[in-house]
């Protein structure tokens, strides 16, 4: 971590002495050998990052490196702090355009030159002790020229290891290797990839055992980070010594790290070798998903191993061939499995510790409480293979990573926010025209091809919207963030009373009851530059004037935890270097004046507050990028709680840096608007048409790089002035109000619309709406809410919506009959019809076959019996109802097994022509468990 921090300092000092260069007139030699000298000193830290688990003297060299970049860091910050809080007096703006005859305070510049020529001595002591304990000569003897014997001493070990799970992945990859192949031009190569500990390994092993016989030839191979394409070629001749031609071969390249690594073998080893590239087959493990797609393979991600396999494997480790497994141990067993994750080698680690350990409930006991510790702190195996994903990041992608430490356990992460809070710490560079969140978006994503952070949901368009990490690697993250003064975490009972060093603080309680977690006082901090709230800290303290001036550093406060805080004090704008304020959910009622002074300020976030307006002063924030206020913004009144100094009216135009703007209308919208060319993410509430209608339309046309449009309206109508043909970025639209008719040109829509949701719109249905709408070649999801379309009769226009997928209609109180045509909706998968109450049947020649999902919710009872007589299904089976109590509710077996009971031939219909899921009021069937019923709990069925 201490290059990142080096590199990213550096970078910043180069900023620096650009941006304010006025001021450091007289000490911009000393800056500038500062910022060179730290350049030179983190290309070596590279090296030296990855020897410190192995050397105290590395480890102490980069922790003093480490703490000499903080300091620096702190002296910079501290003097801009002082430049900007001057730079707000008149007389200093005079100054400041003479900078030849007033080169800047005296005072503060002297102070400044000294604390710099501190830190340029004690770097040449640091780059001193290099030389003098021979850090500069350690090497790793352990990396080279073991190829050969490490390939032996693997596969050992994968033969006496216990392997247990994988079952339907094992085969699913036998059959891969082994099925024929017409193309004889290319080999067949298949990987399996994973983050690091989850099997990847085992399975590949596993697999390797079961087909090697029915290859001429077979060689187990694991490449090494430091490896030899000779050695390794003599690797596979010595596991196959009788043979002079290696024919039909099985090879197996296991935790291939780069990809110049595989150009490496496929060249120097694989185009060398004779073998019949028709017939063989190679099989690679990688940690990286980009190396298995630059080797142009199959790709098998590999799963999570189930709780029985979990729980089987630590049995196995821990008891060997025993058969009685004592039964006051079963739920201790099945806790340190939940510690693991499900991850193969956190339980093999820990069921090795186990069984050195005495079988009894008070030991488990202690285990379990210590399980992550253990991990990461009691053995090395475990510690060391996260540790090498870690090392292996490029520089600028450890910062990143470790920021995941912040955020609880089993949280889903926004992307958008992660991304704005990695740009506001510094850690994201601009790079040629692109945005930073353009580069913030790749460093993620690179992160997700490592297997160091899990996707867990992307939007219709690709991207990342929200993310997870393993929690054993923020378990790693933590660790190795505390040990480098990154980060620490509040409100963890074990850490109390102790001092906090790191930079970034993410505040939690464990305790449910209390009534706030306190922050300590900045005496007993390191000048922190973030502080994370995810609990509800004491508003006594955030609400006091003295918190605000003692944090005077900080670049992040997230305070959308601190719910019961109720205003924010006028010395919020001390904090002059914030980038991050985020206030939603809190009590606030009013946002100081003083929030003008925040110059700095990227995102901003109060909804969900109380606050009633905004103050002009927010106008001129003009760094500002992302602004969320679901609120009314108003100009202000005298006797108003907002700021009664804002000197006319909002001036949106200023903000010409803004990406995301999500908000209510009001008088803001001017002609100005539309100077925001660059937003990104549109999404207003409350507009008045009548008044503000033409002039949101002509902007939203200049808003080209437009992806999410999101428009509510309660007077007057929606009309483009044209087409958005030219937003080809806009893939989401939410319109909800009146609308004139569509005309017959699609190009009214934005040619790559993918999502599409019209509410209280009412078109007219015996229009040429819906075939507008049908002609959109691209859409995938569309939803036609209350009142979008009007008139009984609703047609979907023959080979119309080409790539619908999913389809939801609902609250359309008229519509009695609906009519698809030949060749629409031809690649449907989900629809979901809710409440249409005269609605008799779906379309005549509407295939059901074609479904995946079928959600009816409050549809007539004669709809659901006449899908079962259309398809005249004979030999009726009435499924069974559990009587199992479900999760979030109490089960009301009469009221669904009276559902049950009155659309049986629905269900029936639907099992018989493939429909996997139908869910009706209050039950689910999932069709491919055979019938096995899903019970919703009686909250549940009270929404629906």
């Amino acid at each position: 971590m201490a290059e990142g921090t080096i590199i990213s300092f550096a970078k910043k000092l180069a900023v620096i002495t650009v941006e304010e260069y006025n001021f450091l007139q007289g000490v911009e030699g000393q800056v500038v050998s500062l910022r060179d000298e730290l350049e030179w000193i983190s290309s070596f830290l590279r090296d030296a990052a990855v020897q410190r688990s192995k050397y105290e003297r590395v480890d102490v060299w980069v922790s003093q490196v480490r703490d000499l970049a903080y300091d620096a860091e702190d002296v910079l910050d501290i003097f801009i702090h002082k430049v900007k809080r001057l730079k707000e007096r008149s007389w200093l703006r005079f100054l400041s355009k003479w900078p030849l005859i007033f080169p800047g305070p005296p005072i503060t510049l002297h102070k400044l030159g000294n604390q710099i020529s501190n830190i340029n001595t004690r770097i040449e002591k640091i780059s001193a002790y290099k030389s003098r304990y021979a850090i500069d000569k350690l090497k790793d003897k352990d990396s080279l020229g073991k190829d050969v014997a490490l390939n032996k001493r693997k596969a050992l070990a994968l033969d006496e290891e216990i392997i247990i799970g994988f079952d339907s992945q094992s085969k699913e990859v036998e059959k891969i290797l082994t099925q024929q192949r017409d193309d004889s031009s290319q080999l067949h190569i298949v990987s399996i990839v994973g983050m690091a500990g989850t099997g990847k390994s085992t399975l590949a092993y596993k697999v390797y055992k079961v087909v090697t016989n029915q290859f001429d030839s077979c060689a187990w191979i694991n490449v090494s980070q430091e490896f030899e394409p000779q050695r390794l070629l003599q690797s596979m001749t010595e596991q196959n010594p009788e043979k002079t031609n290696f024919g039909r071969l099985l090879v197996v390249f296991d935790d291939v790290w780069r990809e110049k690594d595989w150009d490496s073998i496929y060249q120097d080893i694989l185009e060398k070798i004779n073998i019949d590239r028709k017939e063989s087959r190679v099989l690679i493990t990688s940690r990286f998903d980009y190396v298995a797609k630059h080797a142009k393979s199959r790709i098998n991600q590999i799963g999570k191993l189930d709780d029985k396999d979990c729980l089987e494997l630590l049995k196995r480790k821990v008891f060997h061939d025993e058969k009685d497994f004592p039964k006051e141990l079963e739920k201790l067993a099945e806790q340190i499995v939940k510690k693991c994750n499900s991850l193969p080698l956190a339980i093999v680690v820990l069921g090795g510790l186990l069984s050195t350990k005495q079988r009894t409930i008070d030991v488990w006991t202690k285990v379990v409480r210590s399980a992550r510790w253990q991990l990461l702190q009691g053995s090395t195996e475990c510690f060391e293979v996260l540790d090498l994903s870690y090392d292996n990041l490029p520089n600028q992608l450890k910062p990143c990573f470790l920021y995941f430490g912040l955020f609880p356990e089993d949280c889903p992460i926004n992307c958008e926010t992660i991304i704005q809070l990695w740009i506001a710490e510094g850690f994201i560079q601009e790079r040629g025209e692109e945005s930073m969140e353009d580069v913030a978006e790749d460093c993620l994503e690179d992160l997700i091809q490592r297997n160091m952070i899990q996707v867990d949901c992307r939007r219709s368009n690709g991207t990342l919207e929200t993310c997870r990490i393993h929690d054993l690697l923020r378990e790693f993250a933590i660790s190795k963030g505390r040990h480098d003064k990154f980060l620490d975490i509040l409100g963890d009972k074990r850490l109390a009373n102790r001092c906090i060093m790191s930079r970034r603080l993410a505040i939690y309680s464990n305790n449910e009851e209390a009534e706030g977690t306190e922050i300590p006082d900045s005496t007993s901090l390191n000048n922190p530059r973030s502080i994370l709230c995810f609990t509800n800290l004491s508003k006594k303290k955030l609400e006091n004037t003295s918190f605000y001036k003692n944090f005077t550093l900080l670049r992040v406060l997230d305070l959308q935890g601190a719910t019961e805080l109720q205003s924010l004090p006028d010395a919020i704008g001390k904090l002059v270097l914030l980038k991050y304020l985020n206030l939603r959910g809190a009590r606030v009622k009013r946002l100081p004046s003083s929030i003008r002074k925040l110059q700095n300020l990227q995102t901003l976030d109060i909804s969900e507050t109380q606050i009633f307006g905004i103050p002009c002063s927010v106008w001129k924030l003009e760094e500002l990028r992302h602004f969320y206020a679901n609120l009314e913004l108003i100009s202000t009144k005298a006797g108003s709680c907002c700021d009664l100094h804002c000197g006319g009216s909002p001036q949106i135009g200023r903000l010409r840096n803004l990406l995301t703007l999500s908000t209510r209308e009001y008088n803001w919208i001017s002609k100005d608007f539309n100077g925001l060319i660059d937003l990104r993410k549109l999404k207003i509430t409350g507009v008045d048409m009548d008044r503000y209608g033409e002039i949101l339309s002509k902007s939203i046309l200049k808003f080209v790089y437009l992806r999410e449009l999101e428009i509510e309206w309660a007077r007057g109508k929606l009309q483009f002035q044209d087409s958005l043909s030219q937003h080809v970025h806009l893939y989401k639209m939410r319109l909800s109000g009146a609308m004139e008719k569509l005309p017959d040109d699609c190009n009214v829509f934005p040619p790559n619309l993918i999502e599409l949701e019209l509410s209280n719109t009412k078109l007219e249905q015996n229009g040429d709406s819906m075939k507008t709408l049908a002609k959109l070649e691209n859409l995938q999801f569309l939803q036609l809410r209350k009142s979008s379309f009007l008139g009984n009769h609703m047609v979907f226009p023959k080979d119309g919506f080409p790539k619908l997928l999913s389809l939801d209609i609902g609250l359309l109180s008229d519509l009695e009959e609906w009519t698809v045509e030949n060749g629409s909706l031809a690649n449907l998968k989900v629809l979901n019809l809710k409440s249409l109450d005269n609605l008799k049947k779906l379309p005549d020649g509407f295939d059901i076959a074609k479904l995946q999902k079928l959600k009816l919710l409050l549809m007539p009872q004669q709809l659901s019996e006449s899908v079962g007589r259309d398809k005249k299904v004979d030999n009726l089976e009435r499924p069974q109802a559990s009587t199992e109590e479900p999760e979030g509710g109490k089960c009301k077996n009469n009221l669904l097994m009276d559902l049950l009971i009155n659309v049986p031939h629905l269900c029936n219909s639907a099992y018989k022509h493939g429909v996997q899921h139908l869910i009706l009021p209050g039950v689910t069937f999932n069709f491919e468990a055979e019938f096995r019923t899903q019970l919703l709990g009686l909250d549940q069925a009270r929404e629906l």
